[in-house]
């Protein structure tokens, strides 16, 4: 039997966001939402349900701080990933290794894992990331340096770069 999901949701700079916690670390996240209701299915959709765990608020107070701009240590919080294959722990671990204000293309990743015949299923992995912004899949881009393929849409990815440092900031929203 695994342990229950605690559900955690916190209105941030940028809209709601949560993380469903394991006792070992953080199962699943959110990207930012509009609403806590939409947050909060999307972490109950895995099973999450609101319960108490000691490192809930220091998960989110780390995810209010990173959308305020702040450099919070998000890529050191714990993770428990959930059920995957080889290839998927060895990418979305290796997300972390991309340094904040940076990115990397698809193929560096998959050459960085040892896959560089696979830059394809390394980019399904990355795609299929069940923990955004705490494994920092939005630093992946194409090859060419433009953005591809982000479940939050590319103006997210686009603003998470620009939080970041790795892009320029854009005078005109």
């Amino acid at each position: 039997m695994t342990a229950a999901l605690s559900l955690h949701v916190a209105d941030t700079s940028r809209g709601w966001a949560g993380v469903a916690l394991s006792p070992a670390g953080i199962r699943y996240a959110t990207l930012f939402h509009r609403t806590r209701e939409s947050a909060e299915g999307e972490l109950r959709a895995f099973g999450a349900t609101r319960d108490d765990n000691p490192d809930g608020e220091r998960a989110l107070s780390l995810l209010r701080a990173y959308a305020a701009g702040e450099r919070a240590p998000i890529e050191q919080f714990p993770v428990d990933l959930p059920g995957c294959s080889p290839l998927q722990r060895k990418v979305w671990l290796a997300l972390r290794e991309i340094p904040r204000g940076e990115t990397r293309s698809y193929g560096w990743l998959a050459r960085h894992v040892g896959e560089g015949q696979a830059p394809r299923a390394v980019g399904a992995a990355v795609g299929a990331n069940p923990i955004p912004l705490w494994l920092p899949c939005h630093r992946v881009v194409a090859a060419d340096g433009s953005l591809h393929g982000f479940g939050g849409g590319l103006a997210m990815k686009r603003d998470l770069l620009e939080l970041e440092g790795a892009l320029p900031q854009r005078l005109l929203g």
